[in-house]
């Protein structure tokens, strides 16, 4: 038996007293239809004519409701969702009145210029995927953000850590603090905080390798956490081991709550603040572990299943800053104490 075609948007309401009533739903508003069945000819014509009786706002405002509400919005990773609904609702507040259909590709890019460099690319790249929603849904017939480009900014980088932060900020926190236990958490993973809130344990082998799948990129992460390491690691190692959770997630708030993206983010830079280091972020340790790396002659292949990077390239641009007479002298993994990240830490910090 084959079924019949079922149309969308029909939404019943059944009155306490038994009366129904159908509508249509036509871009977020509800239009009436007759009570009557769905494959009756004069439903069909009322289905079909409310398609241009309801009323649209036409403003970006309206769309980005629609679009929220979704599928092609909820088919999105949790944390990219959590980004864009911000990223959103502080578009819907500064051109919400906009009309849909009279956006241009120069009106994008005059938004996207009062952005940093870094979140002028985020910001595009939400602009193109609601213009595209915009273009299936006939609100418009092109998308006006697939053109849209960033004016050439330098964007400032991420300052990798120094072995003077590393002992100024462990030398301040000591073990048994929230900072310092995500420091060390950070510091020896070199894991994306969006990583970093997740990670512990559960992700660890028998054979003592931690391994995940990253969150931005999907690409896969190993490094040792309890198996052998080479002898210029074991100190930071085993600074690591002290200071994270000894079970679940490796980093909690006081609490004993998992960490939100932001939150990791922002512990780690305020007590950087307040140890005197200017500038110093949780994505400078994921530098600094590259450099480390790369000063003790690890190859970039080497250093990029540890980082999660997937090109030379990327590897490349974390480790310019490495010490370059590490490198040229020949030192091995183990024999380059002139670094200019020397990971070990000082007893009693």
């Amino acid at each position: 038996m084959t079924r019949g075609v079922r149309l969308k948007g029909i939404k019943v309401v059944t009155k306490p007293d038994g009366r129904i009533y159908k509508y249509r739903r036509v871009r977020g508003k509800l239009v009436p239809l007759p009570n009557l069945a769905e494959n009756n000819p004069d439903f069909l014509r009322a289905y079909i004519e409310a398609e241009e009786v309801a009323p649209r706002d036409d403003s970006l405002a309206s769309l980005i409701g629609l679009f929220l509400a979704s599928p092609d919005f909820k088919a999105r990773k949790g944390t990219t969702q959590q980004v864009w609904r911000r990223r959103l609702a502080k578009m819907q507040v500064e051109y919400g009145t906009a009309p849909v259909a009279k956006l241009t590709t120069v009106h994008i890019e005059k938004a996207l210029r009062k952005l940093p460099p870094g979140a002028a690319r985020s910001d595009r790249t939400i602009w193109r995927a609601l213009m595209a929603y915009a273009k299936a849904e006939h609100w418009r017939p092109d998308n006006p953000a697939k053109d849209a480009e960033i004016r050439a900014m330098k964007a400032t980088p991420h300052a990798p850590w120094s072995q003077e932060d590393v002992d100024a900020f462990r030398a301040f926190w000591s073990f048994g603090t929230p900072q310092r236990q995500a420091f060390e958490m950070l510091f020896w993973t070199a894991a994306r905080c969006v990583d970093g809130v997740r990670i512990g344990w559960q992700n660890v082998s028998s054979d003592g390798y931690l391994s995940f799948t990253q969150e931005k990129t999907g690409g896969n992460v190993l490094l040792p956490v309890t198996a052998p390491v080479a002898p210029f690691l074991e100190a930071d190692r085993k600074a690591f081991l002290r200071a994270v959770e000894p079970e679940t997630i490796f980093t909690k708030t006081a609490y004993g709550r998992s960490r939100s993206v932001k939150g990791l983010s922002n512990l780690i830079a305020n007590a950087a603040r307040k140890a005197k280091l200017t500038g110093r972020t949780a994505h400078g340790l994921r530098k600094a572990r590259a450099i480390i790396l790369a000063e003790n002659g690890w190859t970039p292949h080497q250093i990029g299943a540890w980082t999660g990077h997937e090109t030379l390239q990327e590897v490349s641009e974390y480790t310019r800053a490495a010490n370059k007479k590490a490198l040229v002298s020949g030192n091995s993994a183990g024999n380059s104490r002139g670094a200019v990240v020397d990971c070990r830490s000082k007893s009693g910090s």
